[in-house]
């Protein structure tokens, strides 16, 4: 699994690296959403975990820029936020997010969504 990390923080960024890695998972970091822009222009991530709120562009951006790319099966994305409320959640939810996490994330709970994606699409 190829994972893109958008974080703004470097610590938090680098425990999610480490985390990933541990599980297996190849994984890249983006400091800011400009870099995230880069990175999913040049390359193909099966799931991007992206800050809401990065500097350079957000995390909706950069949403946005995936869901509007053609591939057969759309990348896993989640926004990752401090922000802990149901409207801020249905928003993302609503801008094409496939899930939405409160920091501090929960790497088993956050595993467990990408690969029941992967599930489901394998059987659509």
């Amino acid at each position: 699994m190829r994972i893109l990390v958008a974080e703004d923080n470097p610590v938090t960024a680098a425990y999610i690296r480490a985390v990933f890695e541990r599980y297996g998972w190849s994984v890249e970091v983006a400091l800011d959403g400009a870099r995230a822009l880069e990175l999913i222009e040049r390359e193909r991530f099966d799931a991007v975990l992206v800050d809401w709120i990065l500097p350079r562009y957000d995390g909706i951006d950069v949403l946005q820029a995936i869901r509007q790319q053609s591939h057969q099966v759309q990348p896993y994305v989640a926004i990752v936020t401090v922000v802990d409320s149901d409207a801020a959640r249905q928003y993302c939810l609503a801008c094409g997010a496939n899930d939405f996490f409160t920091k501090p994330i929960d790497p088993d709970i956050v595993i467990e969504s990408i690969e029941e994606y992967y599930r489901t699409s394998q059987r659509q």
